[in-house]
């Protein structure tokens, strides 16, 4: 059999797929659901579901979902915050945030994958590390694309951000356990 027919005829790899495409089209709609903070820099939910499909998908379905958000926005449609889109949007100075889902998927993926018990502490704690590892990448990259300290690039690529991705590793650590007693990871 050729592997199209493979997914055709499994029901565990066609709910995959779903998911993996499901989580990419969250991800987009989080892109426009802003949180106003007190300090002036709203937040999205675009990372909240980047790292809710990580931790829940794991490495291969969590950075499968990844990419083909990240694929849709670079052919043009308008699904990175602020209603962005675009090849160009790989030159920009908040790309390394972008280029970090990628890495993150693979890494907190992948450890996901490792952890047997998806308790609300671990899953927090897998979520904490992709915020921290998205902001960290998304800094340096900001840094060297705009040609300003570390510092500066972490005081205003970073330090906003940090209590706000917080919460929302709080929330996925609530919401991801129960995601998958739900949906039946295990069969997956």
């Amino acid at each position: 059999m050729d592997e199209i027919s493979d997914y055709n005829s499994d029901p565990v790899k066609i709910k995959k797929m779903v998911l993996a495409a499901l989580f990419a089209a969250l991800i987009a709609a989080g892109a426009f659901i802003k949180i106003p903070l007190p300090f002036g820099v709203p937040i999205t939910l675009q990372t909240f579901f980047v790292l809710l499909a990580v931790v829940t998908l794991g490495r291969n379905w969590g950075t499968l979902s990844i990419i083909v958000y990240l694929l849709v926005g670079f052919i043009g449609i308008p699904v990175f915050a602020g209603g962005a889109a675009g090849i160009q949007i790989l030159a920009g100075p908040t790309a390394g945030y972008l280029y970090s889902f990628v890495v993150v998927a693979f890494i907190v993926g992948w450890l996901s994958d490792l952890v047997s018990k998806k308790t609300p502490p671990v899953m927090f704690g897998l979520a904490a590390l992709g915020s921290i590892l998205i902001l960290t990448i998304g800094s340096l990259h900001l840094a060297f694309f705009s040609s300003i300290s570390l510092p500066a690039a972490f005081l205003g690529g970073f330090a906003p951000f940090f209590v706000g991705d917080m919460i929302k590793s709080i929330a996925i650590g609530l919401v991801a356990p129960a995601l998958i007693r739900k949906v039946n990871f295990k069969a997956i």
